[in-house]
């Protein structure tokens, strides 16, 4: 029985074997929440951060602390024009944590400055850098032309578990007919892995039972894009029915072993409506596309939700038993130590 226990707790590693924030680019609002003067409240890679607009409509990101006595700015502070205020003692500070002014008209102190992010709007979203010694980043999420396709829709979810162990999905492809219940699951290209970029394009057969057909198997092409372990999108075809959509995933650490699951969805606007059903043809297609994608996002939100068992139970192993079938999961794991300060590989490992 010792012996036994023993060779448990070897395996279960957990997330000792990983840090918990790995640095990147991590989603904290939907861009529309942020509104001009609005100041919001984040838990995010181990602290409390505040996110505000300012006036001129800047998005911001900086701790939640004053640097002056130590006053929380989202318990009675506001955004005067382009700064945020304290309510202890009237301190403001600029988008970049400089104090631009005090509460006795004097000159600020040297010490009151106000760790700031990098914060970019990506896609609809509001995105922040987590850097493990606060670096800027030398990367970037680009940005995708939303012409011709639906607003997003977006769903978010508090769980335990790590960005490196969600974004991994993206790469194991074995559990997508265990899990998910897809057929003829296969890969269409190598993994491409570029800096911090990951590709992978697989396809799959589903039952079509959203619109009418359910013993109907239809195909589905995959081609998903990691920009680091913390924002990913997947670009889903369905030629049959000629219908286009883009999937975000995007989990951000909040605290040791949690995160928050943001996940979004876009579709391309119909311009075939008869290929899906010969009956939908008749409906205007500005209206298909209202009716339309909740639908979809319905059936993907509860794709996704169908890991959190896994994902909330399961230990991170080292060194897996891998297997023929289970995807390029070792090559995936490898790409990933660039985003970690302490499991760097030397130039050349990826």
């Amino acid at each position: 029985m010792i012996e036994t226990q023993q060779k448990v707790q070897a395996l279960q590693t957990g997330f000792n074997e990983l840090p918990p924030y790995p640095n990147g680019w991590y989603s904290l609002l939907v861009a529309g929440e942020l509104k001009a003067g609005r100041l919001i409240a984040k838990k995010f890679c181990g602290r409390d951060v505040v996110l505000f607009r300012t006036q001129s409509g800047k998005a911001a990101a900086v701790d939640a602390y004053c640097p002056h006595l130590g006053a929380h700015f989202a318990h009675g502070g506001d955004v005067r024009g382009e700064t945020i205020h304290c309510p202890f003692h009237d301190f403001c500070f600029d988008t970049e944590g400089n104090c631009t002014s005090t509460g006795y008209g004097t000159k600020p102190p040297p010490k009151a400055i106000l760790r700031s992010y990098p914060v970019r709007e990506r896609n609809g979203f509001i995105l922040v850098y987590h850097d493990e010694h606060g670096r800027q980043p030398h990367w970037e999420v680009p940005e995708i032309d939303f012409y011709g396709w639906t607003p997003l829709i977006t769903k978010e979810w508090e769980l335990k578990s790590h960005p490196q162990e969600t974004t991994e999905n993206s790469v194991d492809i074995g559990h997508l007919t265990i899990v998910h219940g897809y057929n003829n699951v296969e890969m269409l290209t190598e993994l491409n892995l570029d800096g911090h970029y990951l590709g992978a394009k697989y396809a799959m057969h589903r039952k079509a039972d959203m619109f009418g057909k359910a013993k109907h198997l239809l195909r589905a092409e995959f081609f998903a894009h990691a920009y680091g372990l913390g924002y990913s999108y997947v670009e889903v075809s369905v030629p049959e029915y000629d219908l286009h959509y883009r999937n975000f995933v995007q989990p951000t650490p909040t605290e040791e072993g949690k995160l928050l699951l943001r996940i979004g969805m876009s579709m391309k606007h119909i311009e075939k409506p008869g290929k899906i059903n010969p009956l939908l043809a008749i409906i205007p297609k500005y209206l298909l596309n209202k009716l339309i994608p909740p639908l979809s996002f319905r059936a993907y939100a509860h794709d996704v939700s169908q890991d959190f068992k896994i994902w909330e139970n399961k230990v991170y192993l080292t060194q897996p038993a891998l297997a023929k079938g289970d995807g390029p999961i070792g090559r995936y794991r490898q790409w990933a130590r660039q985003f970690y300060e302490q499991l760097t590989p030397p130039s050349g490992d990826n």
